[in-house]
């Protein structure tokens, strides 16, 4: 089993490629500050992290996809690390995952012992939320996981495909974490691209609480990475608790493809021509969520804060890309999350981060647009 090394060469010829118009994106910190990047440091000592304990800090709550990414993360990285250091995980949820972000960005020591495991916050950045106090083009990326979104409802709604979501048997309930997090953005754009009347309800602190509050019947519509619909969602399924809907898709060859890991579900720029016609391609729902796809090309960030000696990046960057050559964990994570991860390295997955960052105004109406979803609450 390997993990894929091509989806930098898919993502370069995108069609959802932004035009670069400025290194800098939208909505950085003001207090941004630069990237360890490689350069004339002197390597660290072969035992500086022999005794210490490394933190894996999440954004998100325990039993989430990005909590069982790091925990699984944890269980193997320490053997790569010279001096096998000690590894735990820490959660520091809320806002979206804006908290822990923020956290690590502003507050987190520059000596090497704290890594950022997170669902990336690109849309925060790029669409202006209030209280985003990072720069993801300025963590030191350590390596990307990449996989596609799907989305299920409840089988009280009586549909069995999303083209018939307007004419649900009881109101459509769509349940998410923020209003301007991604999966909530991702969730609105599409069932306004379908013309679904839809009542809005956020604020969970992580993917285990809407879960909860999905079985519980608060919402009936949600959205999770592949990460969490393997482990949580199509169990839920088999027992007929919810039905699946659609899926963001993943980028091959400049063009939006349903994520082969989950090839029976339709991709949602699928669904709205079918439901729509060619001609929903012009509407402003739709190219806001196709804007919103290609800005969430990554599912999970590894990262250092900004100001990490170079050195130590470049050691950690090892690591992870060993970690992830390592048959032992890559057969742990297919037992754990049932799919074979997609792995982008570090150097490259800061170059992407840069791009994304870049590429961000392409389409302004649609990021206006995506803007004002995201300042809008239930």
């Amino acid at each position: 089993m390997k993990v894929s090394r091509v989806l930098l060469a898919l993502l370069a010829v995108g069609s959802l490629a932004l035009a670069a118009c400025s290194s800098t994106a939208p909505g950085a910190s003001p207090a941004a500050k630069p990237a360890a990047k490689s350069g004339a440091s002197r390597a660290p000592a072969p035992d500086y992290f022999a005794g210490k304990t490394i933190t894996l800090l999440v954004n998100f709550s325990p039993g989430g996809p990005t909590d069982v990414f790091a925990r699984l993360l944890a269980r193997s990285l320490d053997k790569h690390i010279p001096g096998q250091p000690t590894l735990i995980v820490e959660n520091k949820a809320g806002a979206g995952g804006m908290i822990g972000m923020n956290y690590v960005y502003n507050v987190a020591k520059k000596d090497g012992l704290t890594i950022g495991v997170f669902t990336p916050g690109f849309p925060g950045q790029i669409l202006g939320a209030d209280g985003v106090q990072y720069d993801e083009g300025e963590f030191a990326n350590l390596g990307v996981t990449l996989e596609s979104q799907a989305s299920f409802v409840s089988p009280d709604l009586g549909v069995k495909n999303m083209q018939d979501l307007a004419q649900a048997s009881t109101e459509v309930v769509a349940g998410g974490l923020s209003p301007d997090s991604s999966k909530d953005l991702g969730i609105r754009s599409v069932l306004n691209t379908l013309g679904v009347k839809y009542k809005y309800v956020t604020g969970y602190p992580g993917n285990n609480d809407f879960r909860a509050a999905f079985q519980r019947g608060e919402i009936n519509f949600a959205e999770e990475s592949l990460t969490g619909w393997f482990t949580a969602i199509v169990p839920m399924i088999q027992n007929g608790q919810a039905v699946p809907m659609g899926q963001r898709g993943v980028l091959k060859n400049g063009e939006i493809t349903r994520d082969p890991r989950i090839p029976d579900i339709p991709t949602y720029l699928e669904i709205a021509v079918a439901a729509r016609g060619e001609a929903v391609k012009q509407t402003i729902d739709y190219r806001a969520l196709n804007a919103l796809i290609g800005i969430n090309a990554t599912a999970r960030e590894i990262v250092y804060p900004p100001g990490v000696d170079p050195a130590l990046v470049e050691v950690m960057r090892q690591a992870v890309a060993d970690t992830f050559k390592d048959d032992e964990f890559l057969a742990a994570a297919e037992k754990v999350l049932g799919f074979q991860m997609t792995f982008l390295p570090g150097a490259e997955a800061q170059e992407l981060a840069q791009r994304v960052l870049r590429q961000s105004r392409e389409d302004p109406e649609a990021i206006e647009y995506l803007k004002r979803l995201s300042k809008q609450g239930g």
